[in-house]
């Protein structure tokens, strides 16, 4: 998105990306004027029957628990149950035990997790780690220069990291999450980065883990003209990369002005339709918006579109270093709660 080195993500569970002050927002609420008393009884004990109702209405359709809203036909109305995919994962970030801990209490064993590594992935990320520990698929990225991988120097810490993996769970593994950031601040090439990309590919390909899914990470701000980036540029030649994920937020979310929930279709449809024009599956490895307002229903509705869409994964950025997006009022995290139980059934 413009001016995304403001939302470079060295890693998640450091907070080291530039904090922006959280900007509040209120609604002013209006007024209510008592009429003037008037002796017309009947009709003030009808409206006053119909008040009572209108407030057992919103009591039970505003204040009933989120946890109700489920990631069902029911809950998407446009969408017919026949179009729903019952295989996706949905999940939020945790890199640490103890930030697993935390997560796990908010939102219940999760499909799905995304990690962050600033380096070489660790292997004890499949033992005592957190995928490890929740016995789950996992979104993880990782970095380092691609001279460095070039010259062979990473390549017994890659090894170890991809032999020492699981089966039964989807290992979706991105190299340089969000490289069109670092190819633009000249920190390497895009025909460097592809070039280590396909030396990483080849590596993990020699320890036939048939789940081991080799996931290009990039923005959706690419495919907006206005970017000046074909993101196809990032995709190395040769069937290198077997998944594309994609990093969206909804409008004045990134920058924390005045975030709207725009539906998912609005800022995620143009990932979903360049992944179906390159013959890739596809997921959303980040997303949020950075308000409370009508967040729960829009997290079922975000829930909705990506089943609806055979969205592969969907994995919540949940962050207290964006603090305007993380989510901390009950709502939203019961509505969150809700759509990964109802994901992972």
């Amino acid at each position: 998105m413009r001016g995304s080195l403001h939302r470079l993500r060295d890693a998640e569970h450091s907070d080291s990306r530039p904090r922006i002050r959280h900007r509040h927002y209120s609604r002013r609420p209006g007024r209510w004027r008592s009429p003037a008393p008037r002796k017309v009884y009947g009709i003030a004990a009808a409206l006053t029957v119909l008040v009572l109702a209108a407030v057992a209405g919103l009591l039970y359709w505003g204040l009933r628990p989120a946890n109700h809203v489920m990631v069902t036909s029911s809950a998407c109305p446009e969408v017919s149950a026949s179009s729903m995919s019952a295989d996706i994962l949905l999940g939020v970030n945790a890199t640490s035990p103890s930030q697993l801990s935390t997560r796990t209490a908010q939102f219940g064993h999760m499909p799905v997790l995304r990690v962050y590594y600033t380096g070489m992935p660790d292997p004890d990320l499949w033992t005592t780690g957190v995928q490890g520990l929740n016995h789950s698929a996992v979104v993880v990225s990782f970095r380092s220069p691609p001279s460095t991988v070039l010259s062979g120097a990473d390549d017994a810490a890659l090894a170890k990291f991809f032999d020492s993996a699981p089966t039964g769970y989807p290992i979706y593994y991105s190299y340089y999450h969000e490289p069109e950031l670092l190819v633009q601040a000249g920190t390497f090439t895009v025909a460097q980065y592809k070039a280590a990309w396909a030396h990483i590919a080849a590596i993990a390909a020699a320890a036939h883990n048939p789940y081991l899914k080799s996931t290009l990470i990039l923005m959706t701000w690419d495919l907006n003209p206005a970017s000046g980036i074909n993101w196809k540029d990032y995709l190395p030649a040769g069937n290198v990369i077997s998944v594309l994920g994609w990093d969206a937020y909804p409008a004045g979310t990134v920058h924390d002005s005045d975030p709207q929930p725009t539906a998912p279709a609005d800022f995620m449809g143009a990932a979903e339709a360049a992944s179906r024009q390159a013959g890739l599956p596809f997921g959303f490895a980040e997303f949020a918006l950075g308000t409370q307002t009508d967040r729960p229903q829009w997290l079922a509705e975000v829930a909705c579109y990506l089943r609806s869409t055979g969205a592969l994964f969907g994995t919540l950025f949940d962050s207290a270093g964006f603090p305007w997006m993380e989510l901390t009022d009950s709502p939203s995290i019961q509505a969150w709660r809700a759509v990964i139980g109802d994901a992972g059934s």
